[in-house]
């Protein structure tokens, strides 16, 4: 077990040992996992009602990163090394993937192939549009041809709008709007009453393509925010996190199901990973989450271009050694090495802004 605090006094699990890294293992799981099905039949089975189990773990992802920026940007409140390690936290391990996707998966696993795609201008816009935030999802240079699914890279949709996060949660605590828990609050219920009730009142097919997905993850990512905000909210007792996951099963098919989900999978995320006893092998586990997510994808494509009569079992056989050794290799060489290179700050001696009565520790 890992120690808690000294001098007996109750721990938070958040500003110490816990166990997020494993609830972002057991999310990228979810999301590689349902992948397998995708790619092999066309349809994801691990759903509940309409939801399924790839589309609310990316939720889940949104709603732990709220909360975590929440609490970067409220302790150190300095945006110039904010910026440097969030660029430090994704970039690196992206730009890696994309020159595999120049040098290797552009030559040797699409139609016609060869050496000549590393020089076309379809491969190279691919990398500069990704890079920049632009629509990931296509397969340029004929990469995976005839794969059930034509995309390269179908997860890297998200990486854009959790950049947009970090920018919009930057922008709100220099306006002081974050800062605040009431108005964090009135944001959130602002962004997911709008998500919610845009539908009931207009086609939201005549929007931008990225206005709903940029509501919804923005939804998740403020839910995460409000929970900086007001710490006992992590600590939910068990009957209230079983109370909304019977919520979500008898009323998640209707309206407002996907915020009944969130708030049922939130639940779970917090009881796990806020544990009250913090476990020190899976405190210790490093954290290939983000590798993962970003590898298993085009390594899976890869294993059915090569071999496209396999099932999900014996795609998930082959692939998963291949993905996860893709994905420590992208922790230990490339995504903590960067780590390291983020600037350093002393937090600042002030206390949060999250009130007095519930900033003390966490009973």
């Amino acid at each position: 077990m890992v120690a808690v605090t000294p001098y007996n006094m109750p721990r938070d699990p958040l500003m110490g040992a816990n166990h997020l890294t494993a609830v972002r293992w057991i999310l990228a799981a979810i999301v590689a996992l349902g992948h397998v099905f995708l790619l092999t039949t066309g349809w994801e089975p691990i759903r509940i009602h309409q939801w399924t189990g790839g589309y609310m773990a990316v939720n889940g992802f949104f709603v732990l990163s709220g909360m975590l920026i929440a609490k970067s940007l409220d302790l150190r409140r300095d945006l110039k090394i904010y910026a440097a390690s969030r660029a430090l936290r994704i970039y690196p391990a992206l730009i890696i993937l994309l020159l595999a996707f120049v040098f290797i998966f552009s030559t040797m696993f699409s139609r016609p192939g060869g050496i000549e795609n590393i020089m076309s201008g379809e491969i190279w816009s691919y990398v500069g549009r990704v890079l920049l935030l632009g629509d990931p999802q296509n397969a340029p240079g004929g990469i995976f041809a005839g794969n059930l699914e034509a995309d390269f890279n179908g997860p890297l949709w998200t990486i854009r709008f959790e950049i947009a996060a970090y920018i919009l949660a930057a922008v709100g605590f220099a306006l002081g709007i974050l800062k605040n828990r009431w108005l964090t609050v009135v944001t959130f219920v602002t962004v997911q009453v709008a998500y919610l009730g845009l539908p009931l009142v207009m086609d939201v097919g005549t929007l931008s393509a990225g206005v709903m997905p940029l509501m919804r993850l923005s939804a998740a990512f403020l839910l995460g925010m409000c929970l900086w905000q007001w710490p006992r909210a992590r600590r939910p007792h068990w009957v209230l996190v079983i109370a909304a996951i019977a919520a979500f099963l008898w009323l998640g098919a209707g309206f407002g199901g996907e915020l009944l989900a969130t708030l049922a999978l939130t639940g779970v995320m917090l009881r796990f990973g806020l544990s009250d006893v913090a476990h020190a092998p899976v405190v210790a586990l490093p954290d290939y989450s983000y590798g993962i997510y970003i590898w298993h994808f085009p390594v899976m494509q890869a294993v059915m271009f090569l071999r496209p009569d396999t099932g999900p079992l014996g795609l998930a056989l082959l692939s998963t050694p291949l993905w996860i050794g893709f994905s420590a290799a992208s922790w230990h060489f490339i995504e903590k090495p960067a780590l390291r290179l983020k600037p350093r700050a002393r937090r600042t001696v002030a206390a949060p802004s999250i009130g007095t009565e519930d900033n003390r520790p966490m009973p």
